[in-house]
């Protein structure tokens, strides 16, 4: 439905059926690759499977890790320079922002779409249409999702930048460590190995 959706607005878009952890690698690495040579325009990578807070599952029922994904994603952000869109159609997909979560040099998505809880799939597909349809209009990123949550009926679709994300996690990770020291000077052991 989605693919139709983007065709009849003229949307260039490319398809590939991902099964497996195999079929999975050769969509990124080969099938987008030469979408993107074709269609000379920076991807826009759509997920649409099974996932939770941890990841997303195949048809094969193999299970990908978000750190996985990012993993597999990384060349692509690299030659995107970190403006890589990823939608996520599947359940807690917004958890994939747990893969701008990190302290490394590289380059990650620019935002991520997706849904904070168990998304049906008829209105993802709707939400996702109404997102693809504005956002091609050049309409701001929290317009699009906010016509997500209007047409689907679904308010749980949000959106994450990933330099914000990254920065937010360092931040978080920074104050755990000061805390710890600061809780290791104030309760210095007393001897007996107790603190």
């Amino acid at each position: 439905m989605l693919l139709e959706s983007l065709q009849l607005a003229q949307i260039s878009a490319a398809y590939s059926l991902v099964t497996d952890a195999a079929t999975l690698q050769q969509a990124i690495e080969v099938r987008l690759r030469d979408a993107a040579r074709r269609y000379q325009k920076i991807p826009i990578m759509h997920f649409s499977m099974h996932g939770n807070a941890d990841g997303v599952q195949l048809t094969s029922g193999e299970f990908v890790t978000w750190s996985s994904l990012y993993e597999q994603l990384l060349p692509v952000m690299r030659a995107t320079k970190g403006t890589l869109l990823i939608c996520m159609s599947s359940c807690v997909g917004h958890a994939g922002m747990r893969m701008a979560m990190n302290e490394n040099a590289e380059p990650v998505f620019w935002a991520l779409v997706g849904n904070t809880g168990a998304a049906a799939w008829a209105d993802a597909a709707v939400a996702f249409s109404s997102f693809y349809h504005l956002f091609f209009k050049n309409f701001n990123l929290d317009i699009c999702v906010n016509s997500m949550k209007l047409a689907s009926g679904d308010h749980n679709f949000v959106f994450h930048l990933g330099e914000e994300t990254r920065l937010n996690w360092q931040n978080y990770l920074r104050t755990q460590g000061e805390q710890q020291i600061q809780t290791a000077v104030t309760n210095p052991e007393d001897g007996s190995g107790r603190q």
